[in-house]
């Protein structure tokens, strides 16, 4: 005897097996693009539990009679994507959807994932607040407003309950982060434990070019220029793009004055140079072993494999204070070479230094006083 097809009916649609688990047909009633309201049917390639959650979907979208979505169905339906598409066009940093993803995935999701919009209330959510240390509370709150205020525009509740003012956890709650940063002698010291390593290029740019973690991927070796000039090596690396936590390339830096030419003197000069040199062009400088770009999170790890005194982002802090002390550059100098817009009206409107200019001021710097000296040269014949 055929096997009977299976058919899950409901008040507003039914599900019907139709290839063995492998095909639903979904049948209820709608409006068409005309506005008629009538029969109508939709395939699903999939599981039940798939072809269930298209059921779902599909009477929020076609049912008055719809119950109120929850938190879960607004976050995967309409704030999920949108975001995704943000991303996709260049407007939303991938570094964000991220962080958002994770506030989802762990403090968002397991406490409102099934709730309906119209039960997340301010008494519940203040007692969900009080529950987590202070970061995830404003991540989460963040996110969940984001959620509400979908909410609001689909016409779902009247008001985002995620607007009022509620008490959050003392900042006390918060890991204080590591703010260590090197002197130029330990500075030197990590340069020999990294000599030879894949980490090696992008140190040298962090520590002695001041550039984030990201910045630091994302040169190729192609664009690396050495010149002298008076009696100082400095190597010219334009900062043009970055490399995100999971490997992906972009040109969205953090903020528009990012974009610069990286200036480092002296002997990290050089061997950035004989780094570049031993490349093809189109090699990214930090790269697999192929030519590609290795992602922030894997530096990351085998930089804490390693063992350093301080995390990879305090490099950049590193630089800033020894350029400064050390290397005796007034701010106004280390603000564009950090690529940060100087501040006030002049800053605003009027100073745009050039790479030469910026890599003038270095190398005079560096010839008044050479901060490497009696380190090792670390080359092809070096230490």
């Amino acid at each position: 005897m055929p096997r009977k097809r299976r058919q899950t009916r409901a008040a507003w649609a039914s599900i019907t097996e139709v290839d063995r688990g492998e095909r639903y047909r979904i049948r209820f009633w709608g409006k068409d693009a005309s506005g008629q309201y009538r029969r109508m049917s939709k395939t699903v390639r999939g599981t039940r539990l798939e072809a269930e959650k298209v059921r779902s979907e599909l009477m929020l979208e076609h049912s008055d009679e719809a119950p109120c979505p929850t938190v879960r169905q607004a976050w995967e339906k309409w704030v999920l994507p949108a975001y995704e598409q943000r991303v996709e066009d260049g407007t939303f940093a991938p570094r964000s959807l991220v962080q958002y993803r994770s506030a989802w995935v762990n403090h968002v999701g397991p406490a409102w994932a099934d709730v309906p919009l119209d039960a997340v209330r301010p008494l519940r959510v203040q007692q969900w607040i009080t529950s987590l240390p202070y970061t995830p509370a404003r991540d989460g709150c963040r996110l969940l407003s984001a959620i509400m205020d979908a909410a609001v525009r689909y016409e779902f509740i009247d008001h985002n309950p995620m607007r009022e003012k509620y008490i959050m956890p003392s900042k006390s709650t918060v890991n204080s982060k590591d703010a260590g940063i090197w002197t130029l002698s330990e500075l030197s010291e990590a340069w020999q434990a990294l000599h030879g390593t894949w980490l090696e290029p992008a140190f040298i740019l962090s520590a002695f070019g001041g550039c984030r973690v990201g910045e630091s991927l994302g040169p190729l070796a192609g664009e690396v220029e050495l010149r002298t000039i008076g009696d100082a090596p400095v190597a010219l690396v334009p900062i043009q793009r970055q490399v995100d936590r999971l490997g992906k390339v972009t040109a969205r830096l953090k903020t528009d004055q990012s974009q610069r030419v990286a200036v480092v003197a002296g002997k990290p000069a050089q061997r950035l140079g004989e780094l570049a040199d031993g490349m093809d062009a189109d090699w990214y400088l930090t790269h697999d072993g192929d030519g590609a770009p290795q992602p922030q999170s894997r530096l990351a790890r085998a930089w804490d494999a390693i063992g350093m005194a301080h995390p990879l982002r305090n490099l950049r802090n590193s630089w800033q204070t020894w350029m400064r002390w050390e290397a005796g550059l007034p701010p106004y100098y280390i603000e564009p070479l950090m690529g940060h817009k100087v501040a006030g009206t002049t800053g605003m409107h009027y100073d745009r230094p050039t790479a030469e200019v910026l890599a003038g001021v270095v190398a005079r710097a560096y010839s008044e006083k050479p901060w490497d000296a009696g380190w090792p040269i670390l080359g092809r014949d070096g230490a």
